[in-house]
């Protein structure tokens, strides 16, 4: 084969791999170092503090063995905060919501046993004050649970911070 016939099947098999990852976030999500994913989804916090869209601000990253973390800015007054943590298309298996009723989160509480298979059984959250929180997702052997804690700004990594850790994993 001539090297020009190479070069084409190469552009044609990158520019086929490249269009395929981005139509769908399932491929490029997966590769994302210290993100939480499901059979290759990745998971994210889904709730009222962003109108339940996927954003890669919302992707639960490793934060410690088994917790999967990402951190949302509330309101005290817009309590309470109702969220699920899935991926972009509510897959069975990766979308977590509460396993029993109520499924109520208060500041300082302890975290609340997660159904994998929810269908509406969304988490309420009420803060008491404004701020930044930090919603988890802890895995404990084969059950998993949210937490809401409440963080301050120093705790918080910058973007730099960010960026070297991604390189380091």
């Amino acid at each position: 084969m001539n090297s020009t016939k190479k070069i084409m099947i190469t552009s044609v098999a990158a520019a086929f791999l490249l269009t395929s990852c981005s139509s769908n976030n399932a491929p490029v999500a997966s590769l994302v170092p210290g993100s939480f994913s499901v059979n290759s989804k990745a998971v994210y916090l889904r709730g009222e503090m962003n109108d339940y869209e996927v954003s890669e601000s919302y992707r639960l990253r490793k934060d410690d063995e088994d917790t999967y973390c990402t951190v949302a800015t509330l309101r005290a007054d817009w309590a309470p905060y109702k969220f699920k943590f899935a991926d972009a298309d509510w897959t069975d298996g990766s979308n977590f919501g509460y396993r029993n009723p109520p499924g109520v989160l208060h500041e300082g509480s302890a975290p609340i046993e997660l159904s994998s298979n929810s269908k509406f059984e969304e988490v309420s959250f009420y803060p008491k004050s404004d701020g930044v929180y930090r919603f988890c997702l802890i895995k404990n052997g084969s059950s998993f649970y949210a937490s809401v804690q409440k963080t301050s700004h120093r705790s918080l990594l910058s973007m730099s911070q960010l960026m070297k850790l991604s390189r380091a994993n």
